[in-house]
């Protein structure tokens, strides 16, 4: 029994001595999985797929917003006003999508009073509408200006989740 864990024993050794010297810095480089796949075949920046739609079908107050919300979305604040004031010609003057634009439009210039109330309007005409996804869009644009105003309190109702 002896010999046979001093031949073991030996055995071990012998091996490890024998064996190739494997460089400990090396780090085999990994896999990539199906999603890091994916993601490298796309582009940097994906843009926004939109269906396609014809402006010239749609009513002139959808219309201005939609060119409106173009406009913004490439940063071009002049061109989004001028369509802003066009809309007013052709909108309700209640109507929830031109006080969310016009929102916007003052959120980005920094007239973080004047955006705050058009949210609040805004979200108020969405929910007469019963559009809840529009209403939470400007509930969190009336929190990113003041988490704290009665309005946002007042809002609070509709978008607390009781399961958390």
């Amino acid at each position: 029994m002896r010999r046979l864990a001093v031949l073991l024993i030996l055995f071990f050794i012998v091996s490890c001595g024998t064996s190739k010297k494997r460089n400990l810095s090396y780090v085999p480089p990994v896999q990539k999985s199906p999603l890091d796949e994916k993601i490298s075949e796309k582009p940097s920046q994906e843009l926004p797929i939109s269906s396609p739609v014809n402006p010239k079908k749609l009513d002139l107050c959808t219309r201005h917003l939609l060119f409106a919300d173009q406009y913004i979305t490439a940063s071009d604040y002049e061109g989004a006003k001028d369509e802003i004031e066009s809309a007013k010609k052709y909108c309700s003057p209640s109507d929830p999508r031109l006080l969310y634009m016009e929102a916007v439009y003052n959120d980005i210039q920094e007239n973080k009073s004047k955006a705050y109330k058009l949210y609040y309007r805004a979200a108020r005409g969405y929910l007469k509408r019963g559009d809840l996804d529009s209403a939470f869009k400007c509930y969190s644009g009336m929190l990113s200006i003041n988490p704290n105003g009665k309005e946002v309190k007042e809002l609070k109702k509709y978008f607390t989740d009781d399961d958390y």
